[in-house]
């Protein structure tokens, strides 16, 4: 026997309304994605590089992008809520910490890696 999805309430879809939640849930699986492959680097990153002579750099490393993998994901899930939530009032919330803070950590991990392989 086929279950039926439940919804929780359905929203009338006027104008752009199903549009906007289906970019919101894209941008939510693209997060889950950026999660999974900062996990999955740090995984390889730690386990990889366990035999080299900075095996302990390349734990730390592992480790931090393993955290931060978990941070993307519950930053998305946060936005995600945020989001829907404010679109089913006909409002949408402009993001202005999670670029920056995203811009700041890849700039962070760039000049890094730019030290780890010049050194």
């Amino acid at each position: 026997m086929a279950r039926r999805l439940k919804v929780r309430r359905p929203i009338e879809n006027r104008g752009s309304t199903a549009r906007d939640h289906l970019a919101n849930e894209r941008t939510y699986l693209a997060w889950v994605r950026t999660a999974l492959g900062l996990v999955g680097l740090g995984v390889v990153l730690e386990r990889f590089a366990a035999d080299t002579r900075d095996s302990d750099w390349a734990e730390l490393g592992g480790v931090l992008l393993i955290a931060l993998g978990g941070l993307a994901l519950f930053y998305g899930i946060e936005r995600y809520l945020a989001v829907a939530r404010l679109l089913e009032q006909g409002q949408f919330p402009v993001a202005r910490k999670g670029p920056l803070a995203v811009a700041l950590v890849v700039a962070a991990l760039s000049i890094g890696a730019l030290i780890y392989v010049l050194l």
